[in-house]
């Protein structure tokens, strides 16, 4: 089995995650998927994108969320990414979707540069407001989403959590509210996911990897960057 991905990517962290978390072996392939060569294409079944998970003699796998479900299915040893509690699995889908659409879009969309300030403003508390409400939703025994194990949702947005903190941060100067119960327990949330064996190997690809993050993402605090991430 084999990872294509991209060190950068969180979209790709996502499934290195799964793959480290579930213990599945697997050789890591870098590849650059700016680059539209034929066999790259073919690889990723058209979508020149990462990640990308090819086993011999099967179809390609693409789509992160997609890849977390592979794993934690050709892996069913603990810990389980989704519960097998039928109400859990499916709030755990929909926790995963309201990831992908009430928070990732406008963290891009806050991060690339816009001459237009009500624009820029209303995607910081539309981002605000989906991670409020992903906040509320964390179990309260914690420190992970759903309790004591790491699962799905905390797989699904990790990767995008850390470049929040790190990359708005830094471009934008954000920083979340620290005057609530609920915004403490995000942040334990957060350090919990952040310190696992699991995410500190899959930063391990570069020295120095947060300002290596921090210097990859300037074009798009210009206005640049990849464009289809910010579309809701």
């Amino acid at each position: 089995m084999k990872l294509y991905s991209a060190w950068y990517c969180p979209f790709a962290q996502r499934a290195w995650l799964a793959l480290l978390v579930k213990k599945v072996s697997f050789e890591y392939v870098e590849i650059d998927p700016y680059l539209k060569t034929n066999r790259w294409m073919d690889i990723s079944r058209n979508t020149g994108q990462v990640p990308v998970i090819t086993v011999p003699g099967q179809h390609s796998i693409v789509d992160s969320t997609r890849i977390i479900e592979f794993c934690d299915q050709i892996q069913p040893s603990e810990p389980s990414l989704f519960s097998i509690d039928a109400f859990i699995n499916a709030e755990q889908k929909y926790w995963i979707e309201h990831i992908n659409k009430r928070i990732i879009p406008y963290f891009y969309r806050y991060l690339k540069f816009s001459d237009d300030r009500v624009d820029t403003a209303a995607d910081k508390r539309r981002l605000i407001n989906g991670l409020l409400e992903f906040a509320q939703a964390i179990d309260h025994r914690g420190p992970f989403f759903n309790g004591e194990h790491i699962s799905a949702v905390d797989i699904a947005f990790i990767p995008f959590a850390y470049r929040i903190n790190l990359l708005l941060q830094y471009y934008r100067d954000f920083k979340l509210p620290e005057d609530s119960v609920v915004w403490r327990k995000y942040r334990q949330w957060y350090q919990a996911n952040i310190a696992t064996s699991s995410f500190l190997q899959s930063t391990v690809l570069k020295d120095n990897y947060q300002q290596q993050l921090i210097d990859f993402y300037l074009p798009y605090s210009q206005g640049g960057g990849q464009q289809d991430v910010t579309q809701l």
